[in-house]
C-alpha cells in the first residue's frame, strides 16, 4: 500500500507543520482497492510511485499480474479499511508486538532515506495512531496470527 500514500502535496500539515502518514486519510484506499481488483482479474494497472525519502509521489508505473497468478496480496496498516477490506477474499492480520513494529519501521524508514532520530521521534505518534486506527480493524480478519520472532518457526513457514 505504500505506493498509494498521497504524499505531502495531497495532504494538509497539522498545526505544527508536520504531516501525519499514520492516519487512513493519508492513503488513497479507493485507488488501491481498484488496483487490487483489476490485478485479481489479471488486468494491467497504473499505480503511483511513492518516494519515501521525499514523502511525495514521483510518477506512475504500470504493473500486470503474471500469467497463472491466482493470488493478489495487499499489505499495509490500512488494508482492512473499506473498500479494500470488501475487495479481499481472505484477510489475515499479523498481530505484532510494539517493539517489533517499531524496530521494523525504523529499519524500513532508514532504508528508504529517513534518519533513526526522525523515525524514533515519531514512534509515540505512530503507536497512538496504531491503537486508534489499526488495532480496531483486526476484528475484520478472517485469521489473526500472533507474531513472535522464532527463527525455527519462521524457517518452517517460509519453506
Amino acid at each position: 500500500m505504500d505506493h498509494f500514500y498521497y504524499g505531502k502535496a495531497g495532504m494538509k500539515p497539522d498545526k505544527n507543520g508536520k504531516y501525519n502518514f499514520d492516519v487512513p486519510e493519508s492513503v488513497d484506499i479507493v485507488s488501491c482497492a481498484k488496483a487490487a481488483e483489476l490485478l485479481a482479474k489479471r488486468k494491467q494497472v497504473t499505480i503511483p510511485i511513492y518516494d519515501m525519502k521525499t514523502s511525495e509521489r514521483v510518477g506512475v508505473q504500470k504493473i500486470k499480474a503474471t500469467p497463472g497468478t491466482r493470488l493478489v496480496v495487499v499489505e499495509g496498516i490500512f488494508a482492512f479499511y473499506c473498500p479494500l477490506r470488501e475487495a479481499a477474499t481472505l484477510r489475515i492480520y499479523l498481530d505484532t508486538p510494539t517493539e517489533i513494529r517499531v524496530a521494523r519501521r525504523m529499519l524500513r524508514d532508514v532504508e528508504k532515506g529517513r534518519s533513526n532520530i526522525e523515525t524514533l521521534a515519531w514512534s509515540i505518534t505512530v503507536e497512538k495512531n496504531h491503537a486508534k486506527y489499526v488495532e480496531p480493524t483486526k476484528k475484520y480478519a478472517d485469521l489473526s496470527i500472533p507474531f513472535s520472532y522464532n527463527p525455527v518457526q519462521l524457517e518452517k513457514v517460509t519453506k
